[in-house]
């Protein structure tokens, strides 16, 4: 058994000796009042189909994981969770924390809001550390002081297209809902599929509405036929079409994106690179809520900040934000390989999982997808694609 005091020890000597930024450091977290996001999606007959929970779990999970590295450098780290109701007042929270000596803060907003959030407070000494907005034109606004742990839809879209390559399925059906977040999802599967050239055969809208002249749009083997297809792929951010279309399509085909064969950050039955580790304690944290990709992604980001608080070895602001943002920042977010941020947009590169409710079967990217520099850079948006809003 390993001592307390040899722990530290150990990990004082892997950050290289020397722990200039002692003293109390304090992570913002800034929530959105009564996020629906996290309300248990629950339909008249009582299913779930999204579940609930709020991933400040995951944040505070992030922070005493690394207590041991923070002791050793002779720091203390709390975690300062708020909440506003809308854009100007969660800007006035960020000055107010800014003032206070917080000058990393995890955002948990939906898109609009981080944007807002970001391009007000984008002159100040604040890094914003988006964890739970998939959507890729918040990486186009080429913000200095954003930086992104929630996988892009555009990641999230090119694992699912790597698998598809590789299983040689490559003409998919595309069925996308009202939503204009099912849009965005669309648009990132399309973008993908242009990529490693899959054959988009059809793009066809479903809706929910159930009277008789929208037969052809909400009946699930209708909307389906007359075409040929290996996978159907389904963009549903509100998941109650989705969930009735696997076994119920035209031809016998799997289905994937918002049900079926999913891409995420995390899936709880995970079980390599200490993965599993991770799931137990945030049950336990948590008291049974399984981890979520959104869970991981505020977990990464405040073990992320802890992190570039003990290694840069400064209570400057300047050179922590420096670190955190460059390459010597190197993230063990139990997926097997070493994380950091890209440059060009702010995103965290990292695997992706893509599972069944149950199961991961694949992470990518998988083997044979290659890049000049780095294999995680072939997920997202890469270099030369890279357009600034």
């Amino acid at each position: 058994m390993i001592r307390p005091l040899a722990t530290s020890m150990l990990v004082f000597c892997m950050l290289g000796g020397v722990a200039l930024a002692e003293g109390p450091v304090t992570i913002g977290y800034l929530g959105l009042q009564d996020d629906p996001r996290y309300h248990p999606d629950i339909v008249y007959t009582r299913i779930e189909i999204a579940p609930g929970g709020n991933p400040i779990d995951g944040a505070t999970m992030g922070v005493e994981d690394l207590k041991v590295v923070s002791d050793a450098v002779g720091q203390t780290v709390a975690l300062d969770h708020q909440e506003a109701a809308d854009a100007a007042s969660l800007t006035a929270k960020v000055q107010a924390m800014l003032t206070a000596g917080e000058h990393f803060i995890i955002l948990d907003l939906p898109a609009e809001l981080v944007e807002q959030v970001a391009t007000a407070t984008k002159d100040l000494p604040v890094t914003l550390i988006n964890a739970t907005a998939p959507e890729d034109r918040l990486r186009s606004l080429c913000l200095p002081n954003l930086l992104h742990t929630a996988a892009s839809d555009r990641m999230n879209a090119d694992a699912m297209v790597q698998y598809l390559r590789t299983r040689n399925w490559t003409k998919v059906l595309m069925l996308v809902g009202p939503l204009e977040r099912d849009t965005a999802m669309a648009d990132a599967f399309r973008a993908s599929a242009d990529r490693l050239r899959l054959n988009v055969v059809d793009t066809r809208t479903f809706t929910l509405a159930t009277d008789p002249a929208n037969r052809e749009s909400n009946n699930s083997q209708l909307i389906t036929g007359n075409a040929d297809y290996d996978v159907v792929y389904v963009a549903d951010n509100q998941g109650e079409f989705s969930r009735y279309l696997p076994y119920d399509t035209q031809l016998p085909r799997l289905v994937i994106g918002s049900t079926g064969l999913a891409a995420s950050e995390w899936q709880w039955s995970w079980d390599r690179d200490g993965s599993t580790q991770v799931t137990v304690r945030f049950e336990e944290l948590t008291k049974g809520r399984r981890m979520t990709g959104q869970d991981w992604a505020t977990w990464i980001a405040a073990k992320s900040i802890v992190t570039a608080y003990a290694k840069a070895r400064s209570d400057d602001y300047a050179k922590i934000a420096e670190y955190i943002r460059g390459p010597r920042l190197r993230m063990d977010g139990s997926k097997g390989v070493q994380l950091n941020f890209r440059p060009w947009d702010g995103q965290m590169r990292m695997p992706i999982v893509l599972a069944t409710h149950n199961a991961v079967i694949a992470e990518a990217p998988l083997d044979g997808f290659l890049h000049e520099t780095n294999t995680l850079d072939t997920l997202g948006t890469d270099e030369p694609e890279q357009k600034c809003l």
